[in-house]
């Protein structure tokens, strides 16, 4: 009979600290980030280089390590570089991305993620229009949360852009427009 006491109190036991801990590492995930850009691409014979600072949030959930939510970023009045048959322009353009973002926290003061873009838009500005390309994409990225409160990140963002709006024209762009994109970030991960 003591027996059958003592087991079960030891598993109620157990259950509540799993319980416990599972509800105090759990909660909100906001994580503000701050960083830098070098992407390129091509579209029928035009190279593409840009290199930029970008700055976003990740906006979700965090328990027992799992993570995931949403990822908003933006990179305001930057230069896109295009080189046309060794002819060389650069043409003001604002970038911006929405996408979910799912990803794992290891105990070894590392974590990964990955990102899938819902939207992306890039917009250019030239002296006689406006052109805004649309699509979506992917991001791989690991941080280093060894520094207290910071995550030191780095990102492998790949984008596809097959829709163009310029001025009252809309349709699809064919072939896309492609970037990929080298992102070093400095974030601070928040559990609330």
């Amino acid at each position: 009979m003591t027996f059958k006491k003592s087991s079960a109190k030891f598993m109620a036991l157990i259950i509540a600290l799993f319980t416990f801990s599972s509800a105090t590492q759990a909660g909100a995930l906001i994580e503000p980030y701050l960083g830098y850009g070098i992407g390129s691409g091509d579209r029928n014979n035009t190279d593409y280089d840009y290199n930029t600072p970008q700055f976003g949030a990740r906006l979700g959930y965090q328990m027992l390590g799992l993570m995931g939510g949403i990822d908003s970023s933006l990179a305001p009045e930057f230069d896109l570089e295009a080189e046309t048959a060794g002819s060389t322009s650069k043409i003001d353009t604002d970038k911006n991305q929405l996408g979910l973002f799912v990803g794992y926290e290891f105990p070894i003061l590392l974590r990964a993620w990955a990102t899938y873009y819902l939207s992306s838009k890039l917009e250019t500005t030239s002296a006689t229009a406006t052109t805004e390309y649309s699509g979506g994409g992917y991001a791989l990225g690991v941080g280093f949360t060894g520094l207290p409160f910071v995550s030191l990140n780095l990102e492998y963002r790949m984008f596809s852009y097959d829709e163009v709006e310029t001025g009252s024209f809309k349709g699809d762009l064919d072939p896309e427009l492609e970037l990929n994109e080298i992102f070093l970030s400095v974030s601070l991960p928040l559990n609330i």
